[in-house]
């Protein structure tokens, strides 16, 4: 009978602490209407800008971004980068990625407009290539056959930009301090998918595009690429050639390399920031090499080794 009486008390005390704590598991009426604060970077939307060449890289660090705060939706809109600079500058435009920062008079333009000072931040280096058809017997170029032909009336090679004023445009003039006269013939496709199938046609012509719509070679519209064209080696003046391999971009050796800069022009840690901050990480930098680019942040593997005490036997 004691038994009896014993495990029936078990059982109610069992029951009245399951009861018990689903009610205390409920929320307060208070405790619901309380709103959860979270962090700026992990929710909402933003709209980046980028110049055509760096489509890839952008797309492929958002998605990653995207998936680690799947709150937050960041669009890629394209834009040439003297536009775009031109925009980000008047404020219209909150995060850019380009192949160059704001000039001192740029940035305090844009803070007279804005009362916000921006943000320059290096992810990654890049390059310029020039392209040719793969049935072109030539593999590489001379710098200054690039200098002797570029913008001539009656040149002897035909050269093609993707966009006029465009990231490519501005590495080619920087590096070799050429300016575009009045009158001069500057010949531009649009894209660097329509400057692709110029050159495959015109087997002598020549394309100037980044290397990063040819780099990501796991891409299946990269491979297509690559079976019509091919990128030239640039000589020098000794006959030194070289290609926008990495080590060639991390050691300035290819001359037409450049770095790929994000601009935040934004109050507070918001995506903006959350976003650079996740381009320039571990995670962000090996997107940068799986891109086949220079990662600017090297990020050293760093192992451990404990003392022993005693030697082991």
């Amino acid at each position: 009978m004691i038994k009896k009486i014993s495990l029936l008390s078990l059982s109610a005390f069992l029951i009245f602490s399951t009861f018990s704590c689903k009610d205390k598991e409920k929320p307060t009426k208070a405790e619901q209407k309380t709103a959860v604060k979270r962090a700026l970077h992990e929710y909402g939307d933003l709209p980046m800008t980028v110049d055509p060449s760096f489509k890839n890289l952008a797309q492929s660090l958002a998605d990653m971004y995207m998936v680690d705060y799947p709150d937050v939706k960041i669009t890629i809109n394209e834009e040439i980068e003297e536009k775009a600079i031109k925009d980000f500058y008047e404020g219209k435009i909150p995060l850019l990625m380009v192949s160059k920062p704001l000039t001192k008079a740029q940035q305090q333009h844009l803070f007279n407009k804005t009362t916000t000072k921006y943000i320059s931040s290096v992810i990654a280096l890049d390059a310029t290539v020039f392209i040719t058809s793969v049935d072109n017997p030539i593999n590489s170029i001379t710098v200054n056959n690039i200098k002797d032909n570029l913008y001539k009336k009656d040149p002897k090679i035909t050269f093609v930009y993707d966009h006029p004023n465009s990231a490519n445009f501005n590495t080619i003039n920087d590096k070799l301090k050429l300016s575009v006269e009045n009158g001069a013939k500057v010949t531009a496709m649009g894209d660097a998918e329509k400057v692709i199938d110029f050159v495959q046609k015109d087997k002598t012509a020549i394309g100037i595009i980044g290397l990063n719509i040819l780099s990501d070679k796991g891409n299946p519209k990269v491979e297509e690429y690559l079976k019509k064209v091919k990128i030239l080696s640039i000589a020098d003046d000794k006959g030194n050639l070289a290609l926008p391999t990495i080590p060639n971009l991390k050691y300035g050796v290819y001359p037409f390399y450049r770095q790929i800069y994000i601009l935040k022009n934004e109050v507070g840690f918001g995506i903006g920031a959350g976003f650079t901050r996740f381009a320039g990480s571990q995670r962000g930098q090996k997107i940068v090499t799986r891109e086949s680019l220079q990662p600017y942040y090297i990020y050293k593997r760093e192992v451990q080794i404990n003392n022993l005490e005693q030697p082991l036997q």
